[in-house]
């Protein structure tokens, strides 16, 4: 047994301090560039001495580069100024599917590099499946710095193990230890595909957001939440199962043992069997007797998204997934549903939008989270 000693805690203490503050500045670097050393000490606010010191770490570790001198405002040396250094490094961020995984591979300022789908048919070797992957789409593109896995369902916080209604995983498959195993140098995050969604929604919004909520509609719901910029998980890690807030109580039987969940009442396969069609892309909302059919799911999804404004009070919700495929004919119809139930105060800089976020949000939020947090320990999202 280790004693929690006060010198233990000094010293844990100054390491989180170092790592928020690399963080800090390789951030500024990032969003800044060029910039040069007392531009991030008057940002930050930072003391000189300890910039320099972080800039100098991060330098060693092929993260920054010199690249040139700055423009002289007065008297004395002209500033040296600073880049991340794209190519000296990468992170992976991975995303697994009902039959298959894809992955993208993004260098250190944030720009994609390559992007691989591949089909899944037997999740029993799940880990090192996504390990050899991985090596192989990141070779050459410099040393591996982190991995992130979304994942569709329900993440046990002890283990790490995944329980999901919608890919075919044994809940006995620990293909965390396995990455763990195979990446031994690598910080490797595991979390929500919802929750990286939020987040590059949050990250590319047109406009300032600190709080948004990311609803994903396939065959299965989700949500990703951020709050006050970062994202929030509750005290278990799974917050944001929104498929299985129940809008019938007397509604169909749902995989997950309760009745009428949003996610068996208004999920893709809804929608299709209201529609009469096979496939979320052949319903016809230029047809006004499937707009009708429709109306119901709309009023789910409208309730749904209600009781997250009533809870959590977001300065946007944003729908993405296979629905928004409907079209914005679809999206005014849950707006007026909306409109008719919820509260009006301070609802009119409230925004309900379905997403625009181009190619696959779950990989590009995964590594833009893994690139801003880059130096913080811990395997899950929230640590």
């Amino acid at each position: 047994m280790v004693l929690k000693t006060e010198k233990n805690h000094k010293t844990a203490n100054l390491k989180l301090v170092k790592q928020s503050n690399l963080t800090l500045v390789f951030n500024f670097i990032n969003a800044n560039q060029p910039v040069s050393r007392a531009s991030i000490a008057h940002a930050t606010g930072l003391s000189p001495t300890t910039v320099s010191s972080l800039v100098d770490e991060l330098i060693l570790e092929n993260m920054v580069e010199e690249t040139g001198m700055g423009k002289l405002s007065g008297s004395g040396r002209k500033p040296v100024l600073l880049e991340v250094k794209a190519h000296g490094g990468c992170v992976a961020a991975v995303e697994m599917k009902e039959k298959s995984i894809e992955l993208e591979v993004f260098d250190l300022a944030g720009e994609s590099k390559a992007f691989k789908a591949r089909d899944i048919n037997d999740y029993s070797d799940i880990g090192n499946i996504i390990a050899d992957e991985v090596s192989d789409i990141t070779a050459g593109f410099g040393r591996l710095l982190g991995i992130c896995v979304g994942v569709p369902g329900v993440i046990d916080r002890k283990t790490r193990r995944v329980m999901s209604t919608l890919i075919p995983i044994s809940r006995d498959n620990d293909f965390f230890k396995v990455l763990c195993n195979r990446f031994p140098e690598v910080k490797i995050k595991l979390g929500n595909e919802s929750s990286y969604c939020a987040y590059i929604e949050k990250t590319e919004s047109k406009k300032e957001i600190h709080s948004l909520v990311y609803i994903d509609i396939n065959v299965g719901i989700g949500a990703g939440i951020i709050l006050e910029d970062r994202i929030f998980t509750g005290a278990f890690g799974n917050a944001g199962e929104f498929g299985h807030v129940s809008v019938d109580i007397n509604g169909k039987v749902c995989k997950c043992g309760n009745r009428g969940c949003l996610e068996i009442m208004a999920g893709t396969p809804a929608i299709c069997d209201a529609a009469g069609v096979d496939s979320i892309s052949k319903v016809d909302m230029t047809d006004e007797k499937t707009v009708n059919e429709l109306s119901d799911i709309c009023r789910y999804i409208a309730s749904g998204i209600n009781n997250i404004i009533n809870m959590i009070n977001p300065e946007a919700v944003v729908i993405g997934g296979e629905i928004t495929k409907l079209g914005n004919v679809f999206l005014e119809k849950i707006r007026c549903e909306l409109d008719h139930i919820r509260l009006k105060p301070d609802m009119e800089n409230f925004s309900l939008e379905f997403s625009d976020v181009k190619g696959n949000p779950v990989t590009r939020g995964g590594g833009r989270y893994l690139l801003d947090r880059i130096f913080e320990d811990g395997d899950f999202i929230t640590e």
